[in-house]
């Protein structure tokens, strides 16, 4: 068996539904990434307690290692937002632009139509 008859033999998606696939993915990360932002917050007031005071008698060393570890991991997380950000932009794109038939045409003369979706960065 060859490479194509592999890549014939599966169920190859239309270009629909890969769309939705892959906004399906970019709406599953970033659900993961918000629960981990939530997770680091509460670790973080778990860290200050609820009077902001540090009662645990921290030194400045523990203080700033919490301080780089929070940081490491927020910048993580926005390096993975940055490419889904490049993901959503790209499926955009790919979307085919629906051209209006001519009974919509009459009915919606006065509204505008949209060229071209653009994210700025």
């Amino acid at each position: 068996m060859t490479f194509q008859d592999k890549i014939h033999a599966r169920d190859v998606p239309t270009r629909d539904e890969a769309l939705n696939r892959l906004l399906q993915s970019i709406a599953l990360e970033e659900e993961a990434m918000s629960r981990l932002l939530h997770a680091e917050a509460d670790k973080a007031l778990a860290f200050v307690e609820k009077n902001l005071d540090f009662p645990n008698n921290l030194t400045n060393d523990e203080i700033i290692t919490f301080n780089r570890t929070v940081i490491s991991i927020l910048d993580s997380i926005l390096m993975a937002e940055w490419l889904l950000l490049k993901k959503l932009d790209t499926a955009i794109h790919m979307y085919p632009s629906k051209s209006k038939s001519n009974f919509d045409r009459e009915d919606s003369d006065a509204e505008d139509e949209i060229d071209e979706i653009t994210l700025d960065y």
